[in-house]
C-alpha cells in the first residue's frame, strides 16, 4: 500500500470514529433533555398541557430547520453545518433546561428544536460520505452511537438532578463537557467541498426522496408510539405496576441500539434488501404480541423485537436518501428526515384519538401493519 493510501485510509477512519462521537454526543443531549423534563415542568410551574406546547415547539424547531439543511449543507458542506449545528446544539441544550421564566423557556425549545434538527441532517449527510469513502455498510453503526448516547445521556441525567444539580447547574456544566468533547472531533471530521451553488435552500420531499421519507414516517411513528404508549398498554394488558410497565420501553431502546451496532456486519452478510425485509416482519410480529400478549415477559419480549427489527431500518434508508440520483447527500436525508421527524411528532395525537374512539390495543394493533408495509415496500432502497 502506497504511502498516500495509507494516509487516505487513516484519515476515513479517523473521520469515522469522529462523526460517530458527534452521533453519540447528539444521543446524549436527548437522554439528558428527557430526563430533565420532569424538573423543568417543576421549576417553571407549567401543567400538563403547557408542557406539550414547549415540546411541540422543539418539534416544530426541528421541522423547519431540516428542510432548509439540506440546501446549507450543499452550499456550505456537512463538515463546515456538522460542527456549527453540533456546537448550537451544545449551547441551547445548556440553557434550556436552566430557565424558569416561560417565554424565554419558549424561545430556548425553539432554537434547541431548530439546532437539533438541524445538526440530525448535518451529521446523517456527513456520515454518508464516510460511508461511501469507506466502501462498507457503515451507517447502522453510526445511529448504534446515538442510541447508546440516548441511554448515557439518560442516565447521567438521572444522576445530575439525583445529587441536586437539577437546577441547571448539571445541565450547563454537562453542556460545557458536550462542547469541549465536539471541539476534540472536530479536526477530524470529514467533509467534501462546498459547493456554493446558488438556488432554493428550502427541499421538500419529492420523487424517490417522498416514498424513503413515507417509510422513514411509518418507523418513527412506531418509535413515537412507544415512547408515550408502551407502559399504559403493558398497564392495561398485564396488570403490571407503572415502575415494571417502563421497562417494556426500555427492552426496545437496549435491543435497538444493541442490533444497530451489529447492523453493518449483517447488511454485508445478508444484504440491505433482507435486512430491511425482517426488520419489517420483525416490528409488526413484536408490535403484535406486544399488543396481544397478556404475559408481561412475552409482551416485553414483543418489545424487544421490534427494537430488533426497527434498529436498521432507519439507518437503511438514510444511506438510499444520501444516494438518490441528482440530489446531495445533504438535500436526501433532510427530504426523509423531515418527513420521518412528521411521523415522530403526529404518531403520539393521531394513535390517541383512535385509542379514545376504541382502545390503545385497537390503535397499536393498526399501526402493527406498518412493520409490513416496510417489509412490502422494501426494494425502494435497492432503486
Amino acid at each position: 500500500m502506497t504511502k498516500v493510501s495509507t494516509t487516505s485510509a487513516r484519515t476515513i477512519e479517523a473521520g469515522r470514529w469522529s462523526i460517530s462521537t458527534v452521533f453519540l454526543l447528539n444521543g446524549a443531549g436527548i437522554g439528558l433533555w428527557a430526563a430533565h423534563i420532569p424538573v423543568v415542568q417543576a421549576r417553571t410551574g407549567i401543567d400538563t398541557g403547557m408542557l406539550s406546547m414547549v415540546l411541540l415547539t422543539i418539534a416544530a424547531g426541528a421541522l423547519l430547520a431540516m428542510p432548509l439543511m439540506g440546501g446549507l449543507t450543499a452550499r456550505w458542506g456537512t463538515r463546515r453545518m456538522t460542527l456549527l449545528s453540533g456546537f448550537a446544539f451544545a449551547l441551547t441544550l445548556s440553557v434550556v433546561m436552566g430557565l424558569t421564566d416561560l417565554r424565554l423557556l419558549f424561545a430556548a425549545a425553539f432554537l434547541f428544536g431548530v439546532s437539533n434538527g438541524a445538526l440530525d441532517v448535518a451529521m446523517n449527510a456527513n456520515a454518508s460520505e464516510v460511508e461511501t469513502a469507506r466502501g462498507l455498510p457503515t451507517m447502522s453503526s453510526f445511529h448504534g452511537f446515538f442510541s447508546l448516547g440516548g441511554l448515557v445521556g439518560a442516565g447521567l441525567g438521572g444522576l445530575v438532578i439525583g445529587q441536586g444539580w437539577g437546577n441547571g447547574e448539571g445541565a450547563l456544566a454537562l453542556g460545557v463537557l458536550t462542547a469541549i468533547v465536539l471541539a476534540l472531533a472536530a479536526p477530524r471530521v470529514m467533509g467534501s467541498a462546498a459547493s456554493h451553488e446558488a438556488g432554493s435552500h428550502f427541499m421538500l420531499p419529492r420523487g424517490a426522496a417522498l416514498g424513503l421519507g413515507l417509510l422513514a414516517l411509518l418507523c418513527f411513528a412506531v418509535e413515537g408510539a412507544l415512547v408515550d404508549w408502551s407502559a399504559l398498554l403493558l398497564q392495561e394488558r398485564t396488570g403490571a405496576a407503572p415502575a415494571s410497565a417502563a421497562l417494556g420501553y426500555s427492552a426496545f431502546s437496549i435491543a435497538m441500539a444493541a442490533c444497530r451496532f451489529l447492523g453493518d456486519r449483517m447488511i454485508v452478510r445478508f444484504g440491505a434488501l433482507r435486512v430491511m425485509v425482517v426488520g419489517g416482519i420483525a416490528m409488526f410480529a413484536g408490535l403484535a404480541t406486544a399488543v396481544l400478549s397478556t404475559h408481561f415477559l412475552l409482551s416485553a419480549g414483543g418489545f424487544a423485537l421490534i427494537g430488533l427489527g426497527a434498529a436498521n431500518v432507519v439507518p437503511l434508508l438514510f444511506g438510499a436518501a444520501s444516494r438518490i440520483p441528482g440530489m446531495g447527500a445533504g438535500a436526501g436525508v433532510a427530504a426523509v428526515a423531515t418527513l420521518g421527524y412528521g411521523g415522530l411528532l403526529l404518531a403520539s395525537p393521531v394513535l390517541g384519538y383512535i385509542a379514545t374512539q376504541s382502545s390503545v390495543m385497537f390503535a397499536l394493533g393498526m399501526l402493527s401493519l406498518s412493520g409490513l408495509v416496510i417489509a412490502l415496500s422494501a426494494g425502494v432502497i435497492r432503486r
